[in-house]
């Protein structure tokens, strides 16, 4: 498994309601149901325009074929900012909903 953060910083402000409207788009249209794809994350601060997203996906092979050149471009029109993006070996993951801790 493979945990990979994307960090980003918009030029516009957005209000709670505004930014939770555009990221629940972008869950239920690009994310849900995502072969590949543990988990994600998303994560603003209206206060600093800052985000961060959170992702668990099975390899780092299917991860990076994501965060390619094309998803950089799309990310800047859409968002205005172009992310930084981290890729981490995930060592241990807890997950309370199914009762179950996992290793790599």
């Amino acid at each position: 498994m493979v945990t990979v953060i994307v960090k980003y910083k918009t030029p516009k402000r957005y209000t709670r309601a505004e930014i939770s409207a555009m990221l629940r788009v972008g869950a239920e249209n690009i994310f849900k149901s995502m072969p590949h794809l543990y988990s994600k994350q998303f994560c603003f601060d209206t206060e600093s325009s800052e985000g961060l997203s959170v992702y668990l996906w099975d390899s780092r092979e299917n991860a990076a074929a994501f965060f390619n050149d094309q998803f950089l471009e799309t990310f800047k029109q859409s968002m205005g900012a172009t992310p930084s993006v981290e890729f981490y070996d995930t060592i241990v993951t807890v997950d309370n909903r199914a009762g179950d801790i996992m290793t790599a």
